[in-house]
């Protein structure tokens, strides 16, 4: 099964609902898959995009045939703790916290926690407390968003 695969079908139908695709995940269940769907859009998506494009890529053979008859979908948001699946998604967020899980240690280290100061040449930069790390995207097992919920709090209730 390849994610690519997948990627090329779902694409197509969740940019017919004005969204973007922001990653896949496939996860191994005990007795059937499960293919989990996450997307995006310029203005938010919300519940109904979700709805709808899970209805549509119900309908899409070609993922039984990749995944089985009896697979579980999921569609849904990446969220605030979002996680990043490609390298150019991170660009938006420099200066943001972020949480990352490296496939093999660096230094004896596999969990950083720090801000991303610069992104280039497939290249990011995490700074932590003491340390600045140079990380290739395809070396981390995940990397997701650390939000700071103080700073979120203080800008929606400016916003009122």
């Amino acid at each position: 099964m390849n994610k690519d695969d997948i990627e090329n079908i779902v694409k197509p139908v969740i940019n017919r609902h004005e969204c973007d695709l922001w990653g896949i995940e496939i996860l191994r269940g005990r007795k059937r898959p499960t293919l989990r769907v996450y997307i995006e859009s310029d203005i938010g998506a919300g519940i109904d995009d979700c709805e709808n494009v899970s209805k549509d890529l119900n309908y899409e053979a070609e993922l039984e045939s990749i995944l089985g008859e009896d697979f579980i979908l999921e569609v849904s948001t990446p969220g605030i703790e979002r996680r990043f699946f490609y390298f150019d998604q991170l660009k938006e967020y420099i200066g943001e916290n972020f949480k990352i899980k490296l496939r093999e240690p660096l230094d004896g280290i596999k969990n950083i926690n720090g801000h991303l100061s610069e992104c280039k040449d497939d290249f990011l930069s995490i700074e932590t407390s003491n340390l600045e790390y140079k990380l290739e995207f395809n070396d981390m097992e995940f990397c997701k968003l650390e939000p700071n919920f103080e700073k979120i709090m203080k800008e929606s209730e400016h916003a009122k």
